[in-house]
């Protein structure tokens, strides 16, 4: 008889809690949705992209990250003892002819 008051006590105890948790979420809820439609209502922001189409540097540096977009992949790969020594020979030989 003890257990089953205790376990009817404990049920109680877990619903009042779930009762006064609702309302912390019902509030966290509250307030997402009111950001959301004040982001939503807000005025779109205008991005620079005239400054960048007029501005000659950033052109070049496309063209050099559409070059360097090949190489680039090569860095982020594992260096195993295979291309360990192909470095090393490469680097040699650039010295050489330098």
């Amino acid at each position: 008889m003890g257990k089953s008051i205790r376990l009817k006590r404990e049920k109680r105890l877990r619903s009042i809690r779930r009762e006064m948790v609702e309302p912390i979420y019902d509030k966290k809820d509250a307030a997402k949705l009111a950001i959301q439609e004040v982001v939503l209502a807000a005025p779109k922001l205008l991005l620079n992209t005239l400054a960048k189409d007029n501005d000659a540097s950033f052109a070049v540096m496309e063209v050099e990250t559409a070059d360097d977009d090949n190489q680039s992949s090569e860095f982020l790969k594992p260096i195993r003892k295979k291309l360990r020594r192909r470095l090393r020979l490469l680097s040699t030989a650039r010295e050489k002819t330098e």
